[in-house]
């Protein structure tokens, strides 16, 4: 069963490393009170699918308008700059860092290249407002496949069970959909959810995986059997209560002191369910900890300079403050896809999947 979760969305290991099961709270990332958002602001309006914003220079925040194909530079006053504008392509995972700013632009999955195959360019524009890209994913995607030995689906079903859906088992395949980015020492950590897997794209290009992330397990319900019909995918009764192994979708990332923190979309059937993650990687040691289950379709994913992790679930209620590894609303919006956090200051994207995007601001209280 291929995954294309985030194009649904849109549409309405090689590196083996410990994981520890433990909550966020015992690690020591949530122990404070739930915060309190305030001074809520609409600062933009009619963005074209806003899946992704970031802080750039000046006060301003950068919005990848993924439907579009266009980035914008938005004051905080409104004024809108389109710094790119590339039609029938996908723009995504902007972020900024010393007068750099760096986003994707993907062929593949988009109306033009509805398949798979597509360059899956990291681009870069310096503070002189020239472009160059560092690398094509697909083209390491295409050497390397990190998750091409993983085993998706239904893995313990017999033969004979098997012979009767085989769709429900697959391998994973070759297609690089790079979605998430943060500013790293000497480059650009990347979320791929395409290839399933969290890249350091140097600033000379050089590709580095950092971690394959691991199939994720549904338990097959009668829910998840129903679910999996509606997209026409029959679940024989001789499947029923074993684990489908969903693709691990890393839908965003953050990183903050020694932790890479990136939220999880299991996908078909786990993104209509709310079996959303946040892990956190220590990106010395590469233990990989549990921060938060339970969420529905988490997009986006940020961390204060207390610690505490914020996602953006775009099928809740809107923002939520993560305590006790689950997630407590602390921002009610419609369809929040992202969200980023510069101090006090916060930037959340809603109503990403309408034709009337919108980018709020405001302020975590003190």
């Amino acid at each position: 069963m291929k995954s294309r979760v985030l194009a649904a969305l849109a549409a309405g290991s090689l590196l083996t490393v410990p994981l520890v099961a433990a909550p966020a709270h015992a690690a020591g990332a949530s122990e404070h009170s739930k915060p309190s958002i305030d001074s809520v602001q609409s600062v933009a309006e009619g963005l074209v699918g806003p899946l992704k914003v970031a802080f750039g220079p000046e006060g301003s925040y950068l919005v990848a308008e993924a439907f579009g194909g266009i980035l914008s530079s938005i004051s905080t006053d409104g004024t809108r700059q389109v710094l790119v504008s590339a039609p029938g392509k996908e723009i995504a995972g902007v972020s900024h860092d010393r007068g750099n700013t760096y986003y994707f632009e993907n062929l593949a999955g988009t109306d033009e290249n509805p398949q798979a195959e597509g360059p899956a360019l990291v681009k870069a524009i310096d503070a002189q407002g020239s472009t160059r890209t560092l690398a094509d994913l697909f083209e390491y995607e295409v050497a390397h496949d990190p998750d091409g030995q993983t085993l998706y689906g239904v893995r313990d079903a017999s033969p004979e069970c098997l012979a009767q859906a085989p769709y429900l088992q697959t391998l994973g395949e070759v297609y690089s959909h790079p979605y998430s980015s943060v500013p790293a020492a000497n480059g650009l950590y990347v979320g791929d959810a395409g290839g399933n897997a969290l890249y350091h794209v140097a600033a000379d290009g050089t590709v580095g995986l950092l971690k394959t992330l691991p199939a994720e397990p549904i338990k097959i319900t009668e829910q998840v059997a129903a679910l999996a019909g509606e997209m026409g995918l029959a679940v024989p009764e001789c499947m029923m209560g074993l684990d489908y192994w969903a693709q691990p979708v890393p839908t965003d990332i953050t990183v903050h002191k020694q932790w890479l923190y990136y939220t999880v979309l299991p996908g078909v059937p786990g993104e209509g369910l709310s079996m959303g993650k946040v892990y956190r990687m220590n990106l010395h040691s590469k233990v990989t900890q549990l921060v938060a289950t339970g969420l529905n379709a988490p997009t986006g994913v940020a961390v204060d300079d207390r610690g505490r992790v914020f996602v953006a679930e775009l099928f809740s209620g809107g923002v939520g403050a993560i305590r006790h590894s689950e997630s407590m609303t602390v921002l009610p919006v419609s369809m929040a896809s992202d969200v980023a956090i510069d101090g006090t200051r916060v930037a959340v994207t809603a109503n990403a999947l309408t034709p009337t995007g919108t980018l709020l601001s405001a302020r975590i209280a003190r």
